[in-house]
């Protein structure tokens, strides 16, 4: 039925690689935010060694759409794979858009007025293929209510990043950031300051990729009122037509979630 989510409840799809695994010298996160990222208490976080077993729930037409892989760029370290392809059926999926979304919602929702960091990581593939007019989302905190638009929101626009945050009564803020197809065939390190408020009295939004800000707004509504229960998601959620492509896919590296 057209509108209805469809939420494929995970368990741990892959076994934990070997306790003793070895450091890779890749970096996860980026030295710049660590020292911040310290301040934080850890309140859920996932490297997918053991799994996607940290999700609660999955959304997207089928369980392959989300899988398990491993890391392209370090043998041994295991990483989480998203995929959506044109010929699939996405009318069970919510509102019918073709999106496949990983959804960290159940223990862990941002209550207004409190402070949150999101650290995360993506990795566009080399086989990627960048078109203009493609435009999709790839990271968001979503609203408790199943309609409407995120208040914090990263998309691939083109060849571009593009981060928007909303709140209050309406209105949108939004800034490119250059240059997403130049990220091809690395991890790239994303921390994202939140303190929600719809009032925008307390509200805070802060964006940093590989320790660099590239986004910040104080006093600028960034939560719905009322709304005490928003949650993270990513993955591929797309907004334009595939303009042509048969397949778009993402990977995603370690993810923590921490709170003052």
């Amino acid at each position: 039925m057209k509108g209805i989510k469809l939420f494929i409840w995970v368990c741990l799809l892959v076994p934990g690689w070997a306790a003793h695994a070895q450091v890779f010298p890749l970096r996860w996160t980026d030295p710049a935010t660590s020292a911040l990222a310290s301040t934080f208490t850890t309140i859920k976080s996932s490297d997918w060694q053991n799994g996607l077993g940290s999700l609660s729930g999955i959304q997207s037409p089928s369980a392959d759409n989300v899988t398990i892989v491993n890391d392209p760029l370090a043998e041994g370290r295991q990483v989480a794979q998203v995929y959506i392809r044109s010929d699939q059926n996405y009318s069970q999926v919510d509102n019918g858009s073709p999106r496949a979304e990983m959804v960290f919602s159940g223990d862990v929702k941002f209550v207004q007025g409190q402070d949150y960091l999101v650290r995360w990581s993506t990795y566009i593939p080399t086989s990627y293929a960048f078109a203009p007019k493609l435009l999709m989302v790839i990271t968001q905190i979503h609203q408790s209510a199943l309609a409407g638009s995120p208040p914090v929101e990263l998309d691939i626009n083109g060849s571009d990043y593009v981060v928007s945050i909303r709140g209050g009564s309406g209105g949108t803020e939004s800034k490119q950031i250059c240059c997403a197809a130049q990220d091809q065939g690395k991890w790239i390190n994303w921390a994202l300051r939140y303190v929600p408020d719809a009032s925008g009295v307390h509200a805070s939004t802060q964006l940093w990729k590989d320790g660099v800000a590239v986004f910040g707004t104080q006093g600028v509504p960034n939560a719905y009122p009322g709304d005490n229960d928003s949650y993270l998601k990513m993955g591929v959620y797309l907004l334009s037509s595939f303009q042509g492509l048969s397949q778009i896919t993402l990977l995603f590296g370690p993810v923590t979630i921490g709170q003052h």
